[in-house]
C-alpha cells in the first residue's frame, strides 16, 4: 500500500504547462459526477416512482463536481454550476 492520494479537486498539479496548452484545441468538459447527476435526473423522469431519491443522488453527483478537468483546467460547463 502507498501513501498516495490524488490532488485535491481544482489542484493544478496534474495540468499542462500553458506552452502546451496552447497547442491543442479543448473540447467543452462536463465532468463524470455531473454527467452522472444528468443521467439521474433523467432516469426519475422515466421512473417517477423513485424520482425523489435519484434527485437527491443527483444532487450528491453535482456536489462531487471537481469542477475543472485535472489536466487541461477547463471548467465544467454544467448549468449546476
Amino acid at each position: 500500500m502507498t501513501d498516495w492520494a490524488p490532488p485535491p479537486p481544482g489542484d493544478t498539479r496534474e495540468q499542462l504547462p500553458d506552452d502546451v496548452l496552447a497547442l491543442i484545441e479543448t473540447r467543452p468538459y462536463t465532468s463524470t459526477a455531473c454527467e452522472t447527476a444528468g443521467l439521474l435526473t433523467e432516469a426519475g423522469a422515466v421512473h417517477t416512482y423513485r424520482a425523489g431519491e435519484l434527485e437527491a443522488w443527483a444532487d450528491r453527483m453535482h456536489q462531487r463536481c471537481r469542477r475543472n478537468q485535472k489536466f487541461t483546467g477547463r471548467l465544467c460547463d454544467c448549468t449546476c454550476h
